[in-house]
């Protein structure tokens, strides 16, 4: 089962090899201050991994963050009514 992501991860890692080689033209990216030149195939990869990030923060930010407080939340509720269960008499005194 191990063998597939190597294999998915060896044919991605080549697929990005031959775009960068097919794509050899150079780019300049202008950042107001200062100029980078490379590749265009190295600016598109580039590009993709940093929206991959933005992506990824976005969610975890929305997303993953909130549900991790809410089930923190919840596990602290559960653990105050459980000690609270096993403090109160599940029986009546006698004479009622």
């Amino acid at each position: 089962m191990r063998i597939l992501p190597l294999l998915l991860g060896a044919a991605f890692l080549l697929a990005g090899i031959l775009f960068g080689a097919i794509n050899p033209s150079d780019v300049t990216l202008d950042f107001y201050r200062w100029q980078l030149e490379l590749p265009l195939g190295v600016a598109l990869i580039g590009a993709c991994l940093c929206g991959a990030l933005a992506a990824g923060l976005v969610l975890w930010l929305t997303v993953v963050w909130p549900q991790r407080r809410r089930l923190r939340a919840m596990e602290r509720d559960r653990r105050g009514l459980t000690s609270l269960a096993s403090s109160t008499p599940t029986t009546f005194p006698d004479g009622a």
